[in-house]
């Protein structure tokens, strides 16, 4: 069954399962059945004409018949206002690059990729723009340091062990007077009690004897949140080179004491260092999970402001008129309060016509008002029905355009692309105009260092009909675990997400506490984890994606549910594999160590909490994990060895407090999971290699 759209909505299908020919041809193949006499089957033959006829007659029935069930249940989702989810817009960081001073980009600036079918970039944020570039970032800690730079492009993992001390060196290419603001976006906020301390590149210091840098600013309170590191460097702010002697020096590098901790992992740039000395004074490891590092950059997505103020219609004066956009859907901002603020419609009266600003609402409210409805899917603007001439409790919704004026969009912001927005990195690199239609004085070039995310194409037909009866179910309102879930996944995309009862001790009726969760009756706990790339073996929501469920959530759970979003709690799992080889396998060059390699990597990747499970679209809270699924998974190829002995057994709970309600079991065919926790990959495999006898 194929089914076509138009601006959104589902057009009824169009269905003919048998013409006229095949019924013809399926009549006249059964004359010999039911009438062997019958002889003459040519056209002329009066028995001939009367099956084409009636032919006719089941044709015209067939076609009718077989469009009522489909038709009406696509009409009646239509009456209900059930539409295609739209296109979601791609979104990278875009990195400027300045000419001679510092410049301000403003949020708007465009930039494209080259060919026939560019795909564009809009920018979210204002980016101020040095004539400095980083170039480089390294971690140092235990002695030696490990090269980050790919923090610029993508997530990068920083550990500081217990009352030990690291220090994150940014390199940037030339010196400046101007304040330097790198930024940083987390995918995982570090905990308390980490303290930061800047310092500097200075003479021959040696990284981890760097003066200290005053004046500094810490936006992000110690890597917890998003923010930006500010410092003005000093006149002393030199120039060092980690892999050689410094410039215009005789004496060995200074960074002798803190040599590449990887063969390969030297840096070879000479730059001018900014550190920052992460001190860990808690009692435990601290991660901090960098989703990006940022300088000269701005966030960008694939969704395009209209320039020009666009043309809708003429009012008639009649009630609920709707005028259509031209580009439709409208991109949504990351805001609860404001998600549609780009749209900016006007109604001009007179001539030339005097423009009026009219505002969205949700709904039209009884008696007058300039307001109007905007439905993001179908790009249709609709307005009310107030007529004060009517009888009184029936004027209507709303105001009514006058007759003859001109409707207009001043603005609006729409998904330019979706999943075509998902380019490489280094491919935006056409420098488009502002806002104002002008290109950025002082920009000299403009990339994208890391890949556009995230983009997807409009949702397809037969999805929209299979969750229809979820969203009649639901209505926009939660009640049941179901509609928590339901709507946490409308509104955060792809995403783990569990919602809890309440729930008592078996022994004592209080309330079930395990993994800090207290589900008294009344309380609705949600269990959420985002899909953060297979990179993030354990991923965590921000506290802005807690927020974001939350003020979601808010307007539609019931008013005496106590609303409570968590964390993952999870449950690392321990494989115990021995992977037998063939004879002729070894023999004819298999790599024992990349065949263990791989085996680690699908164990990974199985176990992924987001991206693994038996079908590969994450595990659920509270699912089991069974040995049989991670056979399927990991099994080599059967030219290559098999697998002889295969374990899982659960490992210590990564969360706190760590009791649950029943033991950690042994080595088995399976692991026992609570209802509250996430499994995930153990930092421990045990992988066993053994040659066949045969």
């Amino acid at each position: 069954m194929t089914f076509e759209s138009r601006r959104g909505r589902i057009v009824p299908p169009n269905l003919d399962d048998r013409t006229w020919q095949d019924l013809v041809d399926q009549m006249r193949a059964l004359i010999p059945v039911y009438a062997p006499q019958w002889t003459d089957h040519n056209p002329s033959d009066l028995g001939i004409t009367l099956i084409e006829l009636f032919a006719w007659l089941a044709e015209s029935m067939i076609y009718r018949l077989n469009q009522v069930p489909d038709k009406t249940y696509v009409a009646f989702l239509d009456l209900l206002g059930i539409t295609r989810r739209p296109a979601v817009p791609a979104h990278a960081y875009l990195t400027f690059t300045a000419g001679a001073g510092a410049v301000v980009v403003p949020a708007g600036t465009q930039a494209q990729t080259g060919g026939d079918r560019p795909v564009v970039f809009e920018t979210d944020a204002d980016a101020r723009v040095l004539p400095t570039a980083l170039k480089a970032a390294v971690l140092v800690s235990g002695g030696a340091y490990d090269d980050v730079t790919s923090a610029l492009s993508g997530k990068t993992a920083i550990q500081v062990p217990a009352a030990q001390t690291a220090q994150l060196c940014l390199g940037f290419d030339r010196a400046t007077s101007e304040e330097l603001a790198p930024e940083v976006r987390l995918y995982s906020g570090a905990p308390p009690g980490l303290a930061v301390t800047f310092v500097h590149s200075a003479g021959d210091a040696d990284p981890l004897a760097w003066p200290v840098l005053t004046g500094a600013s810490d936006e992000t309170d110690a890597f917890t949140h998003d923010g930006a590191f500010r410092c003005t460097p000093p006149a002393g702010w030199s120039a060092q080179q980690p892999t050689g002697p410094a410039p215009g020096s005789a004496a060995d590098h200074p960074w002798e004491t803190v040599p590449p901790r990887a063969p390969g992992g030297a840096v070879t740039d000479t730059l001018f260092w900014i550190g920052l000395r992460i001190a860990n004074g808690g009692g435990g490891p601290a991660l901090i999970g960098l989703e990006r590092l940022l300088f000269n950059a701005a966030p960008a997505r694939t969704a395009v402001t209209v320039r020009v103020p666009e043309e809708l219609g003429v009012s008639t004066g009649a009630p609920f008129q709707v005028f259509a956009l031209a580009q439709r859907p409208l991109a949504r901002r990351p805001s609860f309060d404001a998600p549609y603020g780009d749209l900016a419609i006007q109604v001009g009266t007179g001539s030339p016509p005097v423009w009026q600003d009219w505002t969205l609402a949700d709904d039209l409210p009884s008696g007058p008002g300039t307001v109007y409805r905007a439905d993001p899917v179908t790009g249709e603007i609709g307005f009310g029905s107030y007529d004060p001439h009517t009888a009184p409790g029936l004027e209507g919704h709303g105001s009514i355009p006058p007759a003859g004026s001109r409707i207009r969009a001043l603005r609006y912001r729409y998904v330019s692309g979706g999943q075509d927005g998902n380019v490489p990195p280094g491919q935006v690199t056409v420098l488009g105009t502002t806002l104002a239609g002008a290109v950025p004085a002082g920009v000299s070039a403009v990339t994208n260092l890391g890949p556009g995310q995230d983009g997807v194409d409009e949702e397809p037909v037969e999805d929209t009909l299979a969750r229809a009866p979820q969203e009649l179910k639901i209505r926009d309102r939660a009640v049941t675990a179901d509609d928590y879930e339901f709507l946490v996944r409308e509104a955060s995309g792809p995403i783990v997400v569990r919602c809890l009862p309440p729930r008592r001790h078996d022994d004592d009726g209080t309330p079930y506490d395990y993994g800090g969760i207290v589900r008294a009756p009344g309380t609705v706990n949600l269990v959420i984890a985002p899909d953060q790339g297979p990179s993030v073996a354990r991923p965590v929501p921000s506290p802005g994606d807690v927020d974001e469920v939350r003020a979601h959530l808010e307007p539609r759970r019931e008013l005496t549910a106590q609303l409570v979003v968590h964390g993952p709690c999870y449950l690392p799992v321990i494989v115990t594999v021995e992977v037998t080889l063939w004879q002729r396998a070894t023999s004819a060059g298999a790599d024992r160590d990349q065949v263990r390699a791989d085996t680690l990597a699908r164990i990974q990747r199985f176990l992924h909490p987001t991206r693994g499970g038996p079908d590969g679209t994450g595990w659920q809270v509270g699912q089991p994990v069974f040995a049989s699924d991670l056979f399927q998974a990991i099994a080599p190829t059967q030219d290559l060895g098999y697998l002889s002995k295969l374990l899982v057994r659960p490992d210590a709970p990564a969360y706190t407090p760590p009791a649950r309600p029943f033991p950690l079991s042994q080595d088995g065919a399976s692991v026992r999971v609570a209802d509250y926790e996430l499994v995930c990959a153990s930092a421990t495999q045990t992988i066993t290699m053994v040659d066949a006898r045969v």
